[in-house]
């Protein structure tokens, strides 16, 4: 199928009006021979829910770097995701996201899952979704007071790909009215998102502990998350002889601190791997600290940095317009690029505006 055909079954799913439709638990009515009985259980379809959100920015590069190279300025279309979910029954749902800007055909489907209520404050999720690990890679984009995502999340808080493809179980256990424990754990292929196929015999799983305390709009939260398995790097599509198989167990911590007058957020993040490829092994880690001010404008602050090891460090400073749940939110941020592979970086200056649907 091309990438035409493609985008326009995704944007038609999203827009197709689904009325109301009562179904019987059995064929016929009891007008007719086929007619169910009087035990038959009747349920209702309801209409699909449809949500999602445009992110487009401005990007300014400065050669502020270690060489004469520097990216030009452009626009962007960041993302664009359109969301369809809804019941089946009181224990059954679905959740389909696509991304139709998507550069690569692979990247179109985003989430797919098929969600079960079978054990009390928990979800079931069966399909393709985000792994648990962290804060930041858990939350959406569209609710994060920075354009770009931190070097640990886009690292060592995933696997190939942030989503893969498997079974997830959630949700949270009351202690008392303001404390209650919350727990995610998921198998997955490993072989990362749309990726049909398993491509080695080992699954990975996934997984977070934290504690949660809400007192009227205050928010706490800290959490352990962990991480095991292996994926296939692949560095040449068309030369299969290049791809390295990495074995990898990840541990991390993460605190968020959601108050009137500010936002606060930290993770930090270990892993050990062995390329089982070539024998070498590596023990990357890294953390960020994000702070984000808050006023009666809905505009503030905001200041984050975030590392990889010695091999990468950045500041994000900047400010936005509108909480992180509003339908429409402007950030300007300039990450000064302190250091990448042992080298200083090209600034660069975002200008995004977001809005939701």
């Amino acid at each position: 199928m091309n990438r035409p055909s493609t985008l326009l079954i995704a944007v038609s799913i999203a827009l197709i009006p689904l009325g109301p439709v009562r179904a019987q638990g059995t064929q016929g009515t009891q007008d007719s021979p086929g007619a169910a009985n009087s035990s038959s259980v009747e349920w209702t379809r309801t209409p699909p829910e449809v949500s999602g959100f445009l992110q487009v920015h401005y990007r300014n590069a400065f050669a502020t770097g270690s060489d004469s190279l520097v990216d030009n300025d452009d626009f962007r279309v960041q993302r664009v995701r359109i969301g369809v979910s809804g019941p089946i029954l009181p224990w059954l749902s679905y959740d389909i996201e696509v991304d139709p800007r998507a550069p690569e055909i692979a990247g179109v489907l985003r989430d797919a899952f098929i969600a079960l209520k079978i054990i009390p404050r928990h979800r079931l999720r069966i399909g393709q979704q985000k792994m648990p690990f962290g804060y930041e890679n858990q939350e959406s984009s569209s609710r994060l007071y920075a354009v770009n995502r931190t070097e640990l999340s886009d690292n060592l808080s995933r696997g190939i790909n942030l989503r893969d493809i498997g079974v997830g179980l959630s949700g949270n256990l009351p202690l008392d009215e303001s404390l209650r424990i919350e727990d995610a754990i998921a198998v997955s292929n490993g072989a990362g998102m749309n990726v049909q196929a398993d491509d080695t015999p080992t699954k990975n799983l996934w997984g977070r502990l934290g504690l949660r305390h809400k007192s009227g709009d205050n928010v706490a939260r800290l959490g352990l998350s962990g991480g095991m398995g292996d994926f296939i790097d692949v560095e040449i599509p068309e030369d299969p002889d290049d791809d390295i198989q990495v074995e990898f167990t990840r541990v991390g911590a993460d605190v968020e601190i959601d108050r009137e007058r500010y936002f606060f957020s930290a993770e930090y993040a270990v892993g050990w791997e062995d390329n089982v490829t070539t024998g070498e092994s590596d023990d990357p880690r890294g953390y960020y600290i994000n702070w984000v001010g808050k006023t009666p404008w809905r505009v503030g602050p905001i200041v984050r940095l975030d590392t990889l090891g010695d091999e990468y460090k950045r500041w994000t400073i900047g400010g936005y317009y509108g909480l992180s749940a509003e339908l429409f939110r402007v950030m300007v941020n300039y990450e000064y690029r302190q250091l990448k592979d042992d080298l200083r970086a090209d600034d660069k200056l975002y200008t995004w505006v977001q809005v939701r649907f």
